[in-house]
């Protein structure tokens, strides 16, 4: 009954975060967007991830419920906010907006590798696929294949709880939304970019260059939330000026339907065998 609790909750708040931010910068796409895409992928992109959310939230609830009874704890524990801690209001401001920065910087890390092993390994790149099939690309219509957090776990959250929690102290309700809604505008087709500051903080030009149809992009701009390990492994390409590509894939078209999204990458990973 607890696990249905939790992952009850945990599909309210997610599921809100999703609409807020995608409903955000829907409107931000259709003000200021590079395409003129359809409403009907953008509601079936809704849909997907209504499907997506049950799914992974539901598992990664029981996953984490399993590891918190188990008491596995990290290697290191570093608690950033013990820098920023200062009379100084500046400092502690500063504090709050560099913090979390640096904590999901780390998570990152993580990420990037877990990311170029989706490009490299058949069997991930499968159900990646899905994701990089979409064609009209928006904040809606992003959701990547629903295996994507279950594979998360080994790549990135089994590693980090055996090695590192990065705790970044207080942070401000405003700055984990911003950073929560990262997923959708990385995905989004509006034209209002982070400017310079994508050199650390991934943008929407930065990652549309990841979906590129066009060769010179391919294998580039792995990370999700940051460009700095893209940069320090030498696979960033930061888009010049109105370079805005085509997306998707020549091997298939994205998912039509649920039954689509659901087993296409199953059946794809059985033929190959």
């Amino acid at each position: 009954m607890e696990y249905l609790t939790l992952a009850g909750k945990g599909m309210l708040d997610y599921g809100w975060r999703i609409l807020t931010a995608s409903m955000l910068l829907l409107v931000l796409e259709l003000a200021f967007g590079w395409n003129k895409y359809s409403m009907k992928s953008r509601l079936r992109g809704a849909l997907l991830w209504s499907v997506y959310i049950v799914i992974t939230v539901a598992f990664l609830t029981a996953f984490n419920a399993l590891w918190n009874k188990l008491g596995v704890q990290p290697l290191v524990v570093i608690s950033l906010g013990e820098y920023f801690a200062s009379d100084n209001k500046f400092v502690t401001v500063l504090g709050w907006i560099v913090t979390p920065i640096l904590a999901v910087l780390a998570s990152d890390f993580f990420y990037y590798w877990f990311h170029r092993a989706q490009h490299t390994w058949a069997f991930l790149w499968a159900f990646h696929a899905e994701h990089h099939a979409i064609r009209e690309m928006s904040a809606w219509n992003s959701n990547h294949h629903w295996t994507e957090e279950i594979f998360r776990i080994p790549f990135i959250i089994i590693p980090m709880s055996l090695l590192i929690r990065v705790d970044p102290g207080f942070v401000p309700l405003i700055a984990w939304l911003l950073i929560g809604a990262q997923g959708q505008y990385i995905h989004s087709h509006t034209k209002l970019s982070l400017g310079p500051l994508r050199y650390i903080v991934a943008d929407n030009r930065f990652h549309r260059i990841h979906h590129s149809v066009e060769q010179p992009h391919w294998n580039r701009n792995f990370g999700s939330f940051s460009s700095v390990w893209d940069t320090l492994f030498r696979t960033a390409y930061f888009p010049k000026k109105n370079e805005w590509p085509d997306t998707g894939l020549d091997e298939h078209d994205e998912a039509q339907n649920v039954r689509e999204y659901l087993f296409r990458p199953f059946r794809k990973v059985l033929t190959r065998r």
